[in-house]
């Protein structure tokens, strides 16, 4: 059963039918039972009594004083109140048998005998009824009932609140800051489906933390970093005997990392954002194409410097989407293919129609990243061994991925060390005008 609810309902229910059929069955069963108790017991003492009528010279009233022992209440019958026996019991009795009376279903039977010459009669002690036998063992088979079935209720109580108090001793490790537990449970009832969303609460809360710690790390080594820099070099201005050369290179530097921690601070808040926002808010219709090459002389100052040749293979296409989202993202990978191009190296930037949509691949033959770097490229704050070297956050490639995701689409990384690097993006378009190829 799925739901414990109507699993309780069901057990509860069967404990009360089956305490219920017990109690009757036993009043059914006991009920023939104790007649033939009574019987055998009266024919015994009357069979006992005749034999002490032989052998001793007791008289019959004596023997029959002596029947109270036996819990039975034993008369000699007046002949005025002999019953009117059918001719087979008077021959039976006085033959030496014994003929029974039943008097009632719940007050007893009467056993007739002669002792001697006279006639004996022995029923139950009116304080020793067949109804009242009845009610004490009822009594006693009622309280071993309510005894087994609050064992059984127990026994279930305690079966199914077992994995509850797993869950509220869990639910405390997890309020003390312990994100590091898991609840072994393999039920399918609501219970099961609790726990098994404990765990993946759990599961989630832990890499929530370890994100959190990370977070926190990198964000005070990016900080710290230019801000010590800044505070290096505003003392070193403060000295008066600074030549004019010293003090603008100084200054610039300060300049430079100012720019750097304020770069940095946007890319956190764009990243930020864009992690809180579903949906894209601003949606126009552009030439991808355009902006792409855009992009490209955008940053014409820094590849220019690096003296970089261009291989551009651009269909013509439109699409619908945030162009200035979109922009950023084609001016981060640009700006990572220049950044990781050996001098006078290439880049190849190639817009091609799909089924799925259009895929822009920008490809760069410079350094390249080992696959432990390939992995987790798109993680926030990280950079590879070679990045170490060179400015930058680690944000660029994560404000990339939540763009285009937010967009419908896919990024994509190839790269090896000494061959350069590939990204893939894959946009799902509305409509794509194709034109001839501009390079």
């Amino acid at each position: 059963m799925k739901h414990i609810s109507v699993r309780l309902t069901v057990i509860f229910i069967g404990l009360i039918l089956i305490s219920s059929i017990l109690s009757f069955l036993t009043t059914v069963l006991l009920m023939p039972n104790l007649h033939r108790e009574i019987l055998q017991s009266q024919e015994s003492i009357s069979y006992l009594t005749q034999e002490i009528a032989e052998r001793t010279d007791l008289s019959s009233q004596e023997i029959v004083e002596m029947m109270s022992w036996f819990n039975s209440d034993a008369h000699i019958v007046s002949q005025e109140n002999v019953p009117d026996f059918r001719e087979e019991d008077l021959r039976v009795i006085e033959q030496g048998g014994v003929v029974h009376e039943l008097t009632d279903r719940f007050h007893g039977i009467r056993t007739y005998f002669l002792v001697e010459e006279d006639l004996v009669r022995i029923q139950l002690k009116p304080d020793r009824t067949v109804w009242r036998i009845m009610a004490s063992r009822e009594w006693f088979s009622g309280t071993s009932v309510v005894i087994i079935g609050s064992i059984l209720i127990i026994f279930v109580v305690r079966h199914t609140v077992k994995p509850i108090i797993k869950l509220t001793n869990a639910t405390r490790e997890i309020a003390n800051g312990n994100f590091d537990i898991s609840i072994d449970h393999h039920s399918k009832d609501e219970i099961g489906q609790l726990t098994n969303h404990f765990n993946q609460m759990a599961s989630e809360l832990k890499q929530m933390d370890t994100l959190r710690k990370d977070f926190v790390s990198n964000v005070s080594h990016e900080f710290k970093t230019p801000i010590a820099s800044i505070q290096g070099f505003a003392k070193l201005l403060q000295k008066d005997n600074l030549s004019e050369s010293e003090r603008k290179e100084y200054a610039r530097i300060i300049v430079e990392e100012s720019g750097r921690l304020s770069h940095l601070t946007s890319n956190m808040l764009k990243l930020s954002k864009l992690e809180n926002q579903e949906i894209i808010q601003k949606y126009e219709r552009f030439y991808l194409d355009e902006q792409i090459r855009k992009s490209v002389l955008l940053l014409e100052p820094a590849w220019d410097k690096k003296g970089i040749d261009w291989e551009i293979e651009l269909d013509r296409a439109m699409i619908a989407g945030d162009e200035e989202l979109l922009q950023q993202v084609w001016i981060n990978l640009i700006s990572n293919a220049i950044k990781f191009s050996k001098q006078e190296g290439c880049i190849s930037i190639q817009l091609k129609h799909e089924s799925e949509g259009v895929q822009i691949v920008v490809k760069d033959y410079g350094e390249g990243m080992p696959e432990a770097t390939r992995n987790r490229v798109f993680e926030k704050f990280y950079q590879g061994e070679t990045a170490h070297g060179t400015e930058g956050s680690g944000l660029g490639l994560s404000l990339v991925k939540r763009i285009v995701e937010l967009h419908g689409g896919t990024v994509k990384v190839w790269s090896e060390p000494q061959m350069g690097s590939e990204f893939a993006v894959l946009l799902p378009v509305q409509e794509i005008i194709m034109d001839q190829k501009e390079g």
